[in-house]
């Protein structure tokens, strides 16, 4: 007698055929975000409540968002000073758990930091040549200590990276398969990225250049595909911009610190300062952890009587104040047109190395900076990342150039690409390259991979070569 053919099963039996087929066709992604999220929520829960940190950045997302569930969306022109969507995070975690339940905001950031893993292992799995790097970027993803430790702290890092992370996988998934719903999927992950940090509109905008100039080796991604997911992204922009007016009365489009930003990459200011001016506006002040350590190194090496290795070198003076609105973008652009005059190209040129030397060199990623437990931890693996990943990652950017068969790595170079332009332009830091790291990860396993292979290759031609090379002719008989 015949068993049972599979249309003649109940809808659950075959419900649960495909849920166990799945899950032992998946069981390597799901071991690598199970063991992702034992780490996440052991460091968040046990070893680093995010609760016990609450200070400087981390405070004011959590001061954001009780705001927000005291008065709601009432206007408030500070709210709309950096990106809101951490802080919306947060208003909405304690909106359904309680004020003071700091517990289910670390559990949250755990389980998105092991699903940015676990987007990393499988977009690593659909952009590599070989079948190793996935796992390479699965096990040292669940215990990478930059990644993980940042979920730690209340801060956008690890939100940031999800989305990503997201967008990422959802574009290979596009590349591969050509299906709408990905398209849909890639631009509802880079939006909600937008209002988390907006300048993961530089990769879209990339994106969409890199489609037109090598659409031929994307035949599967079309025209509408990137329509479709422009479509998220356009519609959490109107969205943002009009929350903004909103809250400041200007036109904008998610924050109004892009501006503020900029100031310190084409001034190389450490420090900006803005002074009470009797319309309710206090004293606040801002000085990025990178460009502090700088100064820092700065103030060391003038000690010892040597050359300091890298130099802010102000363009007007170290601290830049004035009174009135922390955003005001009229005064940012007031300093940044008179640092670029001061300075003349060749000087701005010079800040956007040390901009982007700042990605990798001369600082320990802050909070863990500013804590003597923590601080030589980050220290260790900032200097292991630079010394592994950091330049066989950017010899990964010449995929942008090869030809279709690695044409999904440059994909992924997309994004290294982005952030290494965002940090030239305004400023750079391990914490501000950390949510990429996966993508930098990825990149560095391939281009050794690539190299070993053509290696081997290498050294097998050299031998055959000698192999056939004909020996000395026998002597003569006498």
């Amino acid at each position: 007698m015949s068993p049972p053919s599979s249309s003649s099963r109940p809808a659950w039996a075959r419900a649960a055929h495909a849920a166990l087929a799945w899950i032992h066709q998946e069981r390597w992604l799901l071991l690598v975000l199970a063991g992702a999220l034992i780490v996440r929520l052991h460091w968040n829960l046990h070893v680093h409540p995010p609760g016990d940190y609450v200070y400087s950045d981390m405070n004011g997302y959590v001061s954001r968002a009780n705001r927000m569930l005291e008065h709601g969306l009432a206007p408030h022109e500070y709210s709309s000073f950096f990106p809101y969507g951490t802080h919306w995070i947060v208003a909405g975690m304690k909106m359904l758990f309680g004020k003071d339940d700091y517990d289910a905001i670390a559990v949250l950031l755990a389980v998105i930091g092991a699903l940015t893993v676990a987007f990393a292992y499988a977009s690593a799995r659909r952009a590599s040549a070989f079948p190793w790097v996935a796992p390479m970027v699965g096990l040292l993803g669940i215990f990478y200590y930059p990644h993980f430790s940042l979920g730690g702290y209340i801060l956008s890092e690890v939100p940031f990276s999800f989305f990503v992370m997201g967008a990422v996988l959802f574009s290979l998934r596009l590349a591969d398969e050509g299906r709408h719903r990905d398209a849909w999927g890639m631009g509802i992950f880079a939006a909600l990225g937008t209002v988390i940090r907006p300048q993961i509109l530089v990769s879209a905008a990339l994106l969409g250049v890199f489609w037109l100039v090598r659409r031929k080796a994307l035949p599967k991604i079309r025209f509408v595909h990137l329509l479709q997911s422009f479509v998220p992204v356009v519609a959490i922009l109107i969205a943002s911009s009009a929350l903004l007016r909103h809250n400041t009365g200007r036109t904008g489009l998610v924050s109004e610190n892009g501006s503020f930003n900029l100031v310190f990459g084409r001034c190389h200011n450490s420090k900006i300062l803005s002074t009470p001016d009797g319309k309710g506006h206090g004293r606040v002040h801002f000085r990025p952890p990178s460009f502090l350590q700088v100064r820092n190194h700065e103030a060391r090496a003038a000690k010892r009587g040597i050359p300091p290795q890298i130099a802010l070198e102000p363009a007007i003076e170290d601290e830049l104040s004035y009174p009135g609105y922390i955003g005001d973008k009229e005064k940012h652009m007031e300093f940044v047109r008179e640092c670029v005059r001061r300075t003349g190209i060749m000087g701005q040129l010079r800040y956007s190395v040390v901009n982007a030397t700042l990605l990798w060199r001369h600082n320990v990623p802050w909070p863990d900076s500013g804590r003597s437990q923590w601080r030589p931890i980050s220290a260790w693996w900032t200097k292991r990342h630079r010394e592994l990943l950091a330049v066989p990652a950017l010899i990964g950017l010449v995929f942008l150039g090869l030809g279709r068969r690695t044409i999904k790595q440059a994909l992924l170079a997309i994004h290294l690409l982005a952030m290494v332009l965002v940090a030239a332009v305004f400023f750079g830091s391990i914490r501000i390259r950390t949510p990429y790291d996966f993508v930098i990860m990825t990149l560095a396993f391939e281009v050794y991979s690539f190299g070993v292979v053509l290696l081997w290759k290498g050294g097998r031609w050299l031998w055959q070569r000698r192999k056939a090379k004909p020996g000395p002719p026998p002597p003569a008989a006498h």
